[in-house]
């Protein structure tokens, strides 16, 4: 089997399992700031597999007028779908000799040190307990970009031509061989449209550069602040007003 017939494979799985966008990252020149940010095991992979479900259009667009039980219901449903479709993808390319890692959809890396954990506690230790940092365990936006899925726009989510950033995401971390795409140009121009409604005001409407921290684009203090008090009174974390907004993919 070619290259590209394996890429076309796994590409056929994943649309058959529902996934509305399937590319090929190569991580290659990513590889330093990867293990950096991320840590070695991820940097260990040359090719990520990215994948992509669209949220239902008018659910998102409901969050304009407020938020809705059922954006988070279908956020949840989303995520199920593509693990479903990662693992799927990972197992297939387990099942052509090539190594492959899922990564699940909407995680944060733990900090604290779990190598030989199992061997302290039974000795007898007390390590201080775990506790989830603001990271991904790895950047599902880093691998789209890469693939050409789409760009990282001012409101910090992956836009794409087809859908806008109304979408989800998920990897599979890979050694097989398959063909990259390529990245596409930055489309947001001059719009400011995800920071003149952004409710607590923490985006602020700066263009995307690889150079540039999360700082420089949002306030994610102010974000997460935000975010809690909308759980204090509706019960969940959402907002997506950003998202709503967007030009691309509204029709």
């Amino acid at each position: 089997m070619s290259k590209t017939e394996l890429k076309d494979e796994v590409s056929a799985l994943a649309q058959s399992l529902g996934a509305n966008l399937c590319g090929v990252a190569d991580l290659g020149a990513r590889k330093d700031f990867i293990a950096e940010t991320y840590g070695e095991k991820w940097a260990a992979y040359p090719r990520a597999v990215s994948l992509a479900v669209f949220f239902p259009r008018e659910v998102v667009l409901e969050q304009l007028d407020g938020p809705t039980r059922s954006y988070s219901y279908f956020y949840a449903a989303i995520n199920r779908q593509l693990d479903t479709i990662g693992l799927a993808v990972s197992n297939l390319l387990q099942t052509k000799g090539c190594r492959a890692y899922p990564v699940p959809t909407s995680d944060y890396r733990l900090a604290g040190e779990a190598k030989g954990l199992h061997e302290r506690l039974a000795a007898g230790e007390s390590p201080e307990p775990f506790h989830t940092e603001r990271v991904g365990m790895f950047s599902h936006r880093l691998a789209a970009v890469l693939a050409g899925l789409g760009w990282v726009g001012k409101n910090c989510s992956l836009i794409t031509p087809q859908a806008g950033p109304r979408l989800r995401l998920t990897t599979v971390l890979t050694d097989a061989p398959l063909p990259p795409g390529k990245p596409i140009e930055n489309r947001c121009g001059s719009c400011t449209r995800c920071r003149d409604i952004c409710p607590p005001r923490a985006l602020k409407g700066v263009a995307f550069r690889e150079e540039d921290p999360v700082d420089v684009r949002l306030d994610r203090e102010r974000c997460n602040a935000y975010l809690d008090r909308v759980a204090s009174v509706f019960g969940r974390h959402t907002c997506a007003r950003c998202l709503a907004v967007c030009p691309w993919g509204r029709k």
